[in-house]
Order: structure tokens, then C-alpha cells, then sequence
């Protein structure tokens, strides 16, 4: 019998999970922390006016994003679209990427990544972050290192 098989369900309740945050920014992690069954799914809250991820590709990573509350900016290869509740962005391998909440109210959007490295990687990220004395940092070399450990690269 697979692992998979064998692994029990899992439910969460709004606002459950493991939960990392940085001015302002929330992600609490939905997918189990136990498991590295090749995915991600994580509950991301933007505040209002705030940035969420620079330009940057996946040679294998595959990312998709539905819009839960509020309205946030989607930069998808060449095309820049704006997507309310309800929205469903799909980001494949390959794909530069960006996104933002541009509002003036917060925004929501479930998440997903098709790997379980994906968690490590943001929470990797988060603490580096938290280390910096201003963000971004002047000197972007120890985030791009990081992402690419974790098939995330950085466009300027």
C-alpha cells in the first residue's frame, strides 16, 4: 500500500495551521506538517497597498492561486490582470510571475504549489526577511541564493 494510502485526512478551520507573517503579510500553511507529499496549499493574506512577490519563474514548480477576498494583481508572463473573488490564476513551469494587493482593503487567495519544498522555501525566506533591517534588502544576492536552492528565480 502507498504512503499516500496510508496517510490520515486532515481538517482545518479558518485560521488554523502553521502560520509565519512579516509586516503584515500572514500565510498559514493548510497542508499537513507532517507530510512531504510533493505539495503546498497556504491560506495568504495581503494587507492593503502591500507587495507580495517579485518577479521570478519556476523550472518545475507549478503554482496556481484563487482569489478568496479582496482583489489582487496578477503580473503573468507578458500580461497584467487584476483578479476578484471567485478568480482562478494558474501558473505553470517557466512562467515569470509576479503579484501584489494594489487596494485600499485587504485581500485573501488560497495557494498552492506542487511541491512540499515550497513551504521550506517560504519559511526559509520569512526569517531572512525578519534578519534584514530594511526590505528589500540593498543587497538581493542572499535571496537570490536561497531561491534558487528551492527552483525559485528571481527576474530584475
Amino acid at each position: 500500500m502507498s504512503m499516500a494510502c496510508m496517510q490520515s485526512s486532515v481538517a482545518l478551520s479558518d485560521g488554523e495551521g502553521e502560520r509565519i507573517s512579516f509586516r503584515g503579510v500572514e500565510i498559514t500553511f493548510k497542508s499537513p506538517p507532517e507530510i512531504d507529499a510533493g505539495w503546498t496549499v497556504l491560506d495568504y493574506r495581503l494587507p492593503r497597498r502591500q507587495f507580495g512577490a517579485p518577479l521570478h519563474y519556476h523550472n518545475f514548480l507549478i503554482e496556481s492561486f484563487y482569489v478568496l477576498e479582496g482583489e489582487i494583481w496578477f503580473r503573468v508572463g507578458d500580461e497584467e490582470i487584476s483578479v476578484a473573488p471567485g478568480g482562478f490564476v494558474l501558473v505553470p513551469p517557466g512562467v515569470p510571475h509576479s503579484f501584489a494587493n494594489h487596494t485600499d482593503a485587504p485581500a485573501r487567495m488560497l495557494a498552492h504549489a506542487s511541491t512540499a519544498d515550497h513551504k521550506r522555501f517560504l519559511c526559509e525566506l520569512f526569517r531572512l526577511m525578519r534578519q534584514e533591517p530594511v526590505w528589500p534588502p540593498k543587497n538581493s544576492e542572499k535571496i537570490v541564493e536561497l531561491g534558487k536552492r528551492y527552483d525559485t528565480f528571481y527576474l530584475r
